[in-house]
């Protein structure tokens, strides 16, 4: 798998705090009891952003840990959980190719959760190396939801991908890199893994966005960051704007989410 550019996400954090979704109330109760959560335990969540998972997680568990590679994005799940009180989570640097050398320092884990991330890792390394840091009972939960432009069929994602491309080209960006080949589903790689008993999760919504929170998620976004739009930014902006503006001046659309989640054991 090619390595992933080390400023995949880098200036993102704080729209990625603000216009990522969050996970919706019916998932995490459903995680909560198939997994027998009670308040012991450690959670580690990998790839932890600024905390979407970790921290409706963290009072489920004794104690948890959020790894990132991204200083921002620790930063920023750092102050998200001062403010909410969350007071058992430790924020750590570090990627799927640092779980060997933070092993003393993160083992005993019942629960591991991968939201949004596990497509950037080693896959079948990741889950590998979880196997010897996961306790004998405890399990996985990676997640998945359809990106707001690229994974979606509609009028305003195609205008927004047009200026994309526009602005940016053809090919799509991950911060310095373009983005890796596909990878194989989540679930195949699951089944040749130590956690191969598997169980699929899916939630389908519709819900309502905006201007503001189109242009915020592209700031989110390792493919149309400001980073990667450098001086080429206001410009784009402006063209975002004015092209749904005239697609719609009330400024009001919307878009239908799929969030899938796969929750392993071992057999």
């Amino acid at each position: 798998m090619p390595m992933v550019p080390p400023d995949l996400f880098a200036g993102t954090a704080a729209y990625y705090a603000q216009f990522r979704r969050g996970y919706p109330d019916d998932m995490l109760p459903h995680v909560v009891a198939r997994f027998g959560l009670d308040g012991t335990g450690r959670l580690l969540d990998l790839g932890c952003g600024t905390g979407h998972l970790a921290l409706p997680l963290a009072a489920r568990f004794a104690d948890a840990i959020g790894l990132d590679p991204e200083p921002e994005m620790l930063a920023a799940a750092a102050a998200a959980a001062d403010r909410a009180g969350v007071r058992n989570v430790r924020w750590l640097q570090g990627s799927d190719r640092d779980l060997g050398r933070l092993r003393a320092e993160l083992r005993p884990v019942r629960l591991v959760t991968i939201g949004r991330a596990f497509h950037w890792m080693n896959q079948d390394a990741t889950l590998r190396e979880l196997d010897d840091l996961v306790e004998p009972a405890g399990g996985l939960v990676l997640t998945s939801d359809n990106e707001m432009i690229w994974n979606q069929a509609g009028v305003w994602q195609e205008a927004v991908q047009a200026v994309i491309q526009r602005w940016l080209g053809s090919a799509q960006r991950a911060g310095s890199g373009a983005r890796a080949t596909p990878h194989d589903p989540f679930e195949v790689h699951l089944a040749r893994s130590p956690f191969a008993r598997v169980e699929h999760y899916a939630l389908r919504y519709r819900r309502a966005v905006t201007i503001e929170m189109i242009v915020g998620y592209l700031y989110s976004t390792s493919y149309s960051s400001r980073r990667v739009l450098g001086d080429l930014r206001e410009s784009f902006e402006a063209d975002v704007r004015r092209t749904l503006h005239d697609l719609n001046p009330a400024g009001s659309f919307s878009e239908e989410v799929g969030l899938d989640a796969w929750l392993a054991w071992r057999r």
